[in-house]
């Protein structure tokens, strides 16, 4: 019996001392949350009217921030045919994500000493005949300033895919020559545009540097070093599963296009991943985690169009959000990390048409910077 009463005199000490641990250590108190009741329902209004007005099959959202739960928003399902809901352990296709890991890749091998930013990019790929290429350098290529024309612009590229019933696989050299069929869109470094064209253009760089596959170095580079074990070089079928289905209906009825070949993304857009890792490289790039000072200062040196090296940014108040955007046949995505509140944003949707996620994430910003 005494033995029962010390016993149960500790347990209650205990219970007092981890209760005031608790309070102590507490990193927010309900006054300073961000995800409180009222901004939950906003949020949650928002999905609906997104889901409703641009009617994709499924729409999912983490929201994370630093100190609180996570909360997830989920709509619609993964999968037409079985009516599977959308769950955040699916893999999906990243598409222009990609090219964060790209990027990253290339600043560690400047560090390393084996590419110069300042460098034409004919002079480590002569053997593509570049245009302006001893005029374009490896930093116009990661800010988007060469001037190339965007191969996914053309239309041929399009109607090879389509006729071969989305099975086509494109050899990077074969999308660096429907652009090159196109003139120059400016002088290089004198202005931005959006083009694919370059980033695989440093695919190549790297893989001419290395003597190694694209796929090799970021798996090598970045995605072990963050233990992304979910994220990895995608191909027609997905490695993994499970996975959410894919839909596209730009020539007329929805369609599945879960399985067509995304080579034509390469080190632009080919990746996979799912929401656990995208959660975790959404704050390590925004942050330059893998990256030292002097190729931090390059990749989040920020031109006019809010574009840096491989990376965006999106200023909406007093807040200011780092990541990027992905869409590929099938799949919209955004992942975006917000320096001041400490917030990631990682969504995407199941149709890259109407751009769900997009829509979602300019509400959700709007929402969290208030």
């Amino acid at each position: 019996m005494k033995h029962n009463k010390i016993l149960i005199v500790t347990i209650l000490f205990l219970s007092v001392l981890s209760a005031i641990s608790c309070r102590k250590y507490e990193p927010f108190d309900r006054q300073s949350r961000v995800l409180t009741e009222e901004i939950i329902a906003q949020l949650e209004d928002s999905a609906d009217r997104v889901f409703n007005e641009i009617s994709t099959p499924g729409l999912i959202a983490l929201i994370s921030v630093e100190g609180e739960h996570d909360y997830l928003i989920k709509r619609g399902v993964s999968n037409i045919t079985t009516g599977e809901p959308m769950d955040e352990r699916n893999w999906f296709r990243i598409a222009s994500n990609t090219k964060t890991f790209t990027g990253t890749a290339v600043l560690i091998l400047v560090d390393e000493g084996l590419i110069n930013l300042d460098a034409s990019i004919s002079s480590y790929l002569p053997e593509f005949n570049i245009p302006a290429g001893d005029q374009i350098t490896v930093r116009m290529l990661g800010n988007m300033t060469s001037g190339l024309y965007n191969y996914s612009d053309d239309p041929g590229l399009w109607e090879y895919f389509i006729n071969s019933n989305f099975i086509m696989t494109f050899p990077p050299d074969s999308l660096l020559a429907m652009a090159f069929r196109h003139p120059a869109k400016f002088k290089p470094g004198t202005s931005y545009e959006y083009c694919n064209t370059d980033i695989v253009l440093l695919g190549l760089l790297i893989e001419k540097v290395t003597g190694k596959p694209v796929s090799q170095v970021i798996k090598d580079k970045v995605t072990d070093p963050m233990n992304l074990d979910n994220t990895y070089w995608g191909g027609p079928y997905f490695k993994y599963t499970p996975y959410s289905h894919g839909y596209n209906s730009d020539l007329g009825s929805l369609t599945d296009a879960t399985n067509w070949n995304p080579s034509w993304g390469y080190s632009a857009g080919a990746m996979v991943s799912n929401i656990h890792d995208m959660k975790i490289w959404a704050k390590a790039v925004a942050e330059g985690r893998l990256l030292s000072d002097r190729m931090a200062e390059v990749m989040f040196k920020w031109g006019t169009d809010g574009y840096g090296f491989c990376i965006e940014k999106l200023d909406y108040k007093n807040d200011r959000w780092i990541g990027h955007p992905g869409t590929i046949p099938g799949y919209n995505s955004q992942v975006f990390f917000n320096l001041q509140k400490k917030i990631t944003l990682v969504i995407y949707s199941n149709t890259d048409v109407g751009l769900p996620a997009q829509a979602f994430l300019i509400s959700c910003i709007k929402i969290l910077s208030e």
